[in-house]
């Protein structure tokens, strides 16, 4: 059971190492990334703030991942696609090899939330 903890709090970490910069500091965060800073950031800070509260629910579950294991399904629906968005998005504007990098860690995540999912059967 230790590794799952750990994977989760990797999980955790990684949302907030993701959203908070993102939610705090948009703008460096997006240049960081090679993406192009709108002229509106609402839309950037709402995904920011959903991507630190779901890093909320996955240390959660490292607490106790019998007790909050339905959370893991959140992640595993939100994490998942990310990948083909970032690619997606690159369109015209080019695709930032770091922001698809960095998407590519999301996947990882979905893959071991669905592996824990599938071998840790609540019952």
């Amino acid at each position: 059971m230790r590794f799952w903890t750990v994977v989760f709090a990797l999980a955790a970490v990684f949302n907030f190492a993701v959203g908070l910069p993102m939610l705090l500091a948009p703008e460096a965060m997006l240049a960081s990334l090679g993406q192009p800073v709108p002229d509106d950031l609402l839309m950037t800070r709402l995904a920011s703030l959903l991507i630190v509260v779901l890093g909320v629910g996955y240390a959660m579950v490292a607490r106790d991942p019998a007790a909050n294991r339905p959370i893991l399904w959140l992640g595993v629906i939100g994490k998942a696609p990310i990948p083909l968005l970032v690619w997606q998005s690159g369109g015209a504007a080019g695709l930032s090899s770091s922001a698809f990098i960095l998407s590519l860690g999301d996947l990882a995540f979905a893959a071991l939330f669905l592996l824990y999912l599938l071998t840790h059967r609540r019952g």
